[in-house]
């Protein structure tokens, strides 16, 4: 799901500009934001923006729930039944409880944790994006 934003933009440098925007109620106990009533995002800037020019940036909405149980659960989880299995097998396979269990540790959670740094790096690529100029704004009240 996308979101919606209007903002300022404060810097532009030809594909990437800085633009400020007022806190919304996702983030109003954050603290994370320069200031106490705006953020300020890095954007990627298609429209050709210029400094001082009112837009409007598109963010993607990510689901937190999946995010949480990505970061948090898959790893437990992935060695959690790496271990189990180690200790399944070494009775089948007559081989150290201890070997068994710290091996399928390892051979399922590090595949896991490297599944989580991959989807961290690509949530962060994602930049949002311009994807208009509010020419309402600029113009001002009276230009009609």
């Amino acid at each position: 799901m996308k979101k919606l934003f209007e903002g300022v933009v404060i810097e532009s440098n030809g594909e990437t500009a800085k633009v400020r925007c007022s806190i919304h109620g996702d983030c109003e106990n954050c603290g994370m934001c320069p200031g106490s009533n705006a953020m300020i995002l890095d954007v990627t800037d298609k429209v050709g923006a210029s400094i001082g020019e009112q837009v409007f940036i598109e963010t993607k909405e990510t689901n937190m729930l999946l995010a949480a149980f990505t970061i948090f659960l898959l790893p437990m989880l992935a060695i959690g039944l790496g271990i189990f299995l180690g200790y399944y097998l070494s009775s089948r396979l007559m081989i150290s409880v201890k070997i068994l269990m710290i091996s399928g540790g390892l051979i399922f959670g590090l595949p896991a944790i490297d599944t989580v740094r991959r989807q961290d790096k690509s949530l962060q690529s994602e930049k949002p994006i311009i994807v208009s100029k509010n020419l309402e704004r600029r113009r001002g009240p009276n230009a009609w």
